[in-house]
């Protein structure tokens, strides 16, 4: 596992799993080198070695972790819930993402603090309408969950600088 700022999905579901794995810091202020280039051309963080097959990007790696080492944060793909809960899973974070945080990119062009104004407010009309009823059994975590799961590690947790 090859991490930086950007690869806290890949910290939080391998914490979660609990398998051992190896981390190797990279250091996103310098150009990547021709050795990390090699195993992930993009230059982008985390990267997870598999079995020699490179899995890359914080969200696809948390969810393979998750698919790949059944636990509290995905149940096991034979599980009869399986399909329902990472449909309910996917449905969420896609809410949250399209309907919440895209929305407040606008931030970034808007001129004056009404146009501000405007992009918080319908952001914040879409949060009530699209994602606070995906959460209504949330107690304390996704669909009732007494532990994290795999909608905070794919949805929520990323907002720290959106370098994921």
């Amino acid at each position: 596992m090859l991490t930086g700022k950007g690869a806290h999905r890949a910290h939080i579901a391998l914490s979660e799993i609990r398998v051992p794995f190896e981390e190797v810091i990279i250091d996103l202020d310098t150009p990547r080198t021709a050795e990390y280039l090699a195993i992930n051309p993009r230059g982008l963080v985390p990267s997870l070695s598999y079995n020699g097959e490179i899995i890359i990007e914080s969200a696809i790696v948390s969810d393979f972790l998750a698919n790949q080492y059944p636990s509290h944060l995905l149940p096991a793909r034979d599980d009869p819930e399986y399909a329902v809960k990472r449909a309910r899973i996917d449905v969420f974070v896609d809410a949250y993402i399209t309907k919440f945080q895209q929305p407040l990119f606008k931030l970034f062009t808007a001129k004056t603090p009404e146009e501000e104004a405007v992009v918080v407010e319908g952001a914040i009309t879409n949060l009530v309408k699209e994602v606070e009823p995906r959460l209504a059994d949330a107690a304390p975590f996704f669909g009732g969950s007494e532990k994290l799961t795999q909608a905070e590690v794919s949805g929520l947790l990323f907002e720290r600088c959106c370098q994921c």
